[in-house]
């Protein structure tokens, strides 16, 4: 099955181009989006409910699902606290989403749940009854101690996780610039995961397990730039092979 995918820093803060960044995900029609820097009220643009205005309301639904993370965290996150979130169009189905409780982040409160908002992992079905795991991450920005710390600590614990997760794979991060070391279990090189980059942009990168086959990829600085993003969109045409 082919899956069109989405990876996008959609920069949620306000700029006014709410619209433009929701008919650029519609005219590109992804299956799955990973978004970073969200808030809540982009996330209710792209999947409108009974609270959302009604000028989206009535719009036809981009997405028939998606996960949030500051709806996920305990406590749920405020209105203004910018996540990460991903969606899905009628072709798949979500069947659980959390965000990263269990991975092994080796810090500890009052930190522990600044990293907990910045992931989001979905267990998603596809229309051919194939399961895959699909993740966004927003991570910590290394420059000056104790940031370079915190960065290599979210990575870790990320990439840790990931090597106990079964089946096929997908995870998009805005992952800030790189560790001043170099050295980094998520993103390599020689990361401790089994997973390959299938496009990187700057800070912005997209990965997944060897049975999706990467068909064609796009990287869409120009028409993101335009839709109020600084971040690039990247895109990917995957196709599962037979398990």
């Amino acid at each position: 099955m082919r899956i069109r995918v989405v990876s996008w820093n959609v920069d949620s803060r306000p700029t006014g181009l709410l619209d433009a960044k929701v008919e650029l995900l519609r005219r590109l029609q992804p299956d799955l989006t990973l978004l970073q820097e969200i808030g809540r009220p982009v996330y209710r643009a792209l999947l409108p409910h009974p609270s959302a205005h009604e000028r989206m309301h009535r719009k036809p639904r981009l997405f028939s699902w998606g996960a949030l993370s500051t709806d996920l965290c305990n406590p749920r996150g405020s209105e203004y606290r910018l996540g990460c979130a991903v969606l899905g169009v009628a072709s798949t189905a979500l069947l659980d989403a959390q965000v990263l409780d269990r991975a092994p982040f080796d810090v500890r409160d009052p930190v522990r749940p600044g990293f907990l908002w910045r992931t989001v992992a979905t267990h998603a079905a596809l229309s051919t009854g194939d399961l895959l795991t699909v993740c966004s991450f927003h991570g910590r920005q290394p420059s000056g101690q104790p940031a370079a710390a915190l960065q290599r600590a979210f990575h870790a614990g990320i990439a840790s996780w990931l090597t106990s997760v079964p089946g096929p794979i997908i995870f998009g991060i805005d992952a800030g610039p790189p560790a001043p070391d170099g050295a980094d279990p998520l993103l390599g090189p020689g990361p401790v995961h089994h997973l390959n980059q299938v496009l990187s942009a700057d800070d912005d990168h997209l990965w997944a397990t060897p049975g999706l086959e990467v068909l064609a990829v796009e990287c869409l600085s120009d028409e993101a730039a335009a839709a109020g993003s600084d971040h690039a969109l990247l895109l990917a045409d995957l196709e599962l092979r037979g398990l």
